[in-house]
């Protein structure tokens, strides 16, 4: 019992020496932090609702869709691949895609009604 306390004292000496050494490696002040632009929230809609990824699948998956529940499975899927477009043109540094892509939680939730639109037109013209 005591070969165990002394090697439990030991690891104890030994964490609270690394904790004083990473407390001492801290800044003492933080720099303020970076603000960015709002982005605009047409600019948002407009990539929700123009998107031509979102486009295209919502309105294939429409065509093929015989039941309205499938029209959120439209809509969600190409959501993603909105997303995923507005990914690839911001990583390719495409102006307008550069800005409008720190919002994309909010443009893949405001592509889903347009989307389940999308596909219903897909739906009605399949």
């Amino acid at each position: 019992a005591a070969g165990h306390r002394g090697q439990s004292q030991r690891r104890e000496s030994v964490l609270s020496t690394l904790l004083v050494i990473l407390l001492q490696a801290v800044p003492t002040q933080l720099p303020p932090p970076d603000l960015q632009p709002n982005v605009n929230l047409w600019s948002v809609l407009a990539w929700a609702a123009l998107n031509p990824a979102t486009i295209a699948v919502a309105y294939l998956m429409g065509r093929k869709a015989d039941q309205s529940a499938k029209l959120g499975i439209a809509a969600f899927a190409a959501a993603i691949a909105g997303i995923a477009l507005l990914w690839l043109a911001a990583r390719l540094h495409i102006s307008f895609a550069i800005d409008t892509a720190r919002a994309a939680v909010g443009i893949f939730m405001a592509s889903l009604p347009f989307g389940v639109l999308w596909a219903w037109l897909g739906q009605k013209r399949g």
